[in-house]
């Protein structure tokens, strides 16, 4: 719990609006049950836990020391689920027209998690972005994000595509890296990594722009 606390106080101002797009998202979907008197789409909530661990992770790694064996833990853990955070944007292939009223209240809730999603995986890749900052220059640094960005991309296709999750290196490791290899390969792999990549690099130097700008107004 101390921990839990430490990490909440240390970045507190990003937990805020974290807590306020989970609880917002999370009230959107009982509405929703609610409303329907169905569970569809209730999985949303077990992805955006998925999708708010990287953050977590980070969160852990920005007071972890260096060179011990608990951080590299904490950074191929990170590496490993921070696809989660991104993946659902991919939980548009849900959004199915019944009436106009659920079809635009369906988008409504599956943007609040998307959102909430994108935000906690960006917010973790800053946390990341400014460790390295710390150790190389800052070509070196910028050079890393953005293949960690295309690499989360190709994740969330191994995820979404494929339907492998973070827990298949564990349990499926054969299958896993079979599948692994023989994507690369395929041309619809490069076009689904290089898309979504691209758009999380984008929105990404958008968010890091804002940052840069509030903390140089604050000197």
């Amino acid at each position: 719990m101390n921990k839990l606390l430490t990490i909440y106080f240390f970045n507190k101002k990003q937990n805020s609006v974290l807590i306020l797009l989970a609880s917002l998202s999370l009230v959107l979907m009982l509405l929703r049950v609610k409303l329907t008197h169905e569970i569809y789409l209730l999985f949303l909530i077990w992805n955006l836990f998925l999708g708010y661990i990287p953050y977590f992770l980070s969160s852990k790694l920005k007071t972890a020391i260096p060179g011990y064996f608990s951080f590299y833990i904490l950074l191929l853990g990170w590496i490993l689920f921070l696809p989660n955070a991104f993946y659902l944007i991919t939980d548009f292939v849900h959004l199915h027209y019944s009436s106009r009223f659920q079809f635009l209240f369906d988008a409504i809730l599956l943007t609040s998690f998307t959102i909430a999603g994108f935000y906690a995986g960006i917010a973790s890749l800053h946390h990341i972005h400014r460790l390295l900052e710390m150790k190389y220059t800052v070509k070196k640094s910028n050079s890393i994000v953005i293949i960690i960005c295309y690499l989360s991309s190709f994740g969330v296709y191994l995820g979404r595509i494929l339907r492998f999750n973070s827990w298949d290196i564990i349990n499926h490791p054969v299958d896993l890296f079979g599948s692994l290899l023989v994507s690369i390969t395929k041309p619809e792999a490069h076009l689904f990594t290089c898309i979504l990549g691209t758009f999380i690099v984008l929105v990404y130097n958008i968010f890091f722009s804002i940052i840069n700008k509030k903390q140089i107004s604050t000197w």
